[in-house]
């Protein structure tokens, strides 16, 4: 008895699951000409077909990404940067000229100047945000300066850099300069800060600039100790490239 009661049990199933399937192959193809269970079962082999992965699609993704990669390196932007900058100082007549290098966010410069006396100036630079130097960044640095009259002596300093772009072609400049004790002079260590801020418009690869320089320098010895400042406007160019 149990046995009968089981296979009668299987059979409405399975007359139940034949009974279903034309219908869900009519609502699935909208009662066309094609419904019936050979149209539910070509929905089915449409829908695998549709996701399907194949040897010959991987291969043809492949060569498009090679030619997406090839056009992106020839026309992004190159990782190495290089500048050259001259300016001159209507106040002091003085002239300062510098070269810089980048590879990506890192980045070497060294100038020369004889706006107080004549100094070199020798930093790293290390772009914190933007893309490249001829773009609104923010940049940190480190370096050492040199000066040779009337003593010599050598001191480091650091500080932070900002470029901000207010349109395309027009932008802002500034700088802050924080300088450490120098090795000794006969007016004892020197110190000081710096401060550069002023307007630059770009002509493709060159930019024009004037800015502004406040610069203060104090030496600790009690006896030939002296404090000074100096201000002054510094018109220049820089050529990337």
């Amino acid at each position: 008895m149990k046995t009968l009661n089981f296979f009668a049990i299987l059979g409405v199933a399975l007359l139940t699951s034949f009974t279903s399937v034309p219908a869900m192959a009519q609502s699935v193809g909208g009662g066309s000409s094609g419904g019936g269970y050979l149209g539910f079962m070509s929905y089915k082999t449409s829908a695998k077909k549709a996701t399907r992965w194949s040897l010959n699609e991987w291969l043809e993704t492949k060569s498009r990404m090679k030619w997406s990669d090839m056009w992106l390196s020839f026309h992004s932007p190159s990782p190495y940067e290089f500048f050259l900058l001259g300016g001159y100082a209507p106040t002091t007549g003085k002239w300062m000229y510098g070269v810089g290098a980048y590879a990506q966010a890192v980045g070497l410069e060294f100038d020369q100047e004889t706006v107080l006396d004549p100094a070199w100036n020798a930093r790293i630079n290390l772009r914190i945000l933007g893309v490249n130097v001829q773009n609104t960044n923010f940049t940190m640095f480190a370096g050492i300066r040199g000066r040779s009259n009337p003593d010599s002596f050598r001191q480091g300093y650091w500080g932070p850099s900002l470029t901000l772009y207010l349109t395309h072609l027009f932008g802002v400049y500034g700088q802050y300069r924080s300088y450490f004790s120098s090795t000794p002079t006969s007016a004892g260590s020197v110190g000081g800060h710096r401060f550069e801020a002023g307007p630059f418009i770009d002509f493709g690869a060159l930019r024009v600039y004037g800015y502004y320089l406040y610069e203060t320098e104090s030496a600790d010895s009690p006896v030939a100790g002296y404090s000074t400042n100096i201000n002054y406007w510094n018109i220049g160019a820089q050529l990337f490239f």
